[in-house]
């Protein structure tokens, strides 16, 4: 049975393995199985290797196996937060390597007439809010600018409570005051 990983939208994919000229093997994720023989395909993910959800587009992609500073009761932190959330309800949290990101639904149902399914594949998410771990002990809020002379993750707040931050920023995730966090130690522009 060849392995299989069925992202959000409800779209499943496989993994074929190549052998490439210089010898190596390539993997390619595919979503027509039936145009490749069955042993054309794995049964297993190869070892090190996982599947990975984009939380932007659900494009899933094969990547080495995350190692990660951030627990799972840091980013329980976050979720519990986002639960209590009023406004926001269509959210991903996702993990890198030292941080904690929340990606927010571009498109609202209620906005459109659309049936569950093909909301779903039209849906896609932004990234708004980070949480980046830069010591065992120590967190920065973190917000994406897209000035030009900023570009980038803007740190507004560090601080070695997540919770605090978490509460303090995530209630900012949907509106636009989240703007009015500046760089943190720096004047107003």
């Amino acid at each position: 049975m060849p392995v299989k990983y069925v992202n959000r939208k409800g779209q499943a994919n496989y993994l074929r393995a190549v052998t490439a000229k210089k010898g190596g093997t390539r993997y390619y994720i595919i979503k027509n199985p039936e145009k490749y023989p069955n042993t054309a395909l794995l049964d297993n993910l190869p070892e090190g290797f996982e599947f990975y959800e984009q939380p932007s587009e659900a494009l899933v992609v094969l990547r080495k196996t995350l190692q990660t500073t951030i627990t799972p009761e840091e980013k329980e932190i976050v979720a519990e937060v986002m639960r209590k959330h009023e406004t926001v309800d269509d959210y991903i949290i996702d993990t890198e390597a030292n941080a904690i990101l929340i990606y927010i639904a571009h498109l609202s149902r209620e906005e459109f007439g659309f049936d569950e399914e093909h909301f779903q594949l039209i849906q896609s998410h932004n990234d708004k809010l980070r949480f980046e771990k830069t010591n065992p002990e120590t967190y920065k809020a973190q917000r994406f600018c897209h000035l030009s002379n900023y570009y980038g993750w803007i740190t507004m707040e560090t601080s070695s409570d997540l919770k605090y931050l978490a509460q303090k920023y995530c209630y900012h995730i949907d509106k636009e005051s989240l703007l009015e966090f500046w760089i943190e130690g720096e004047e107003d522009w």
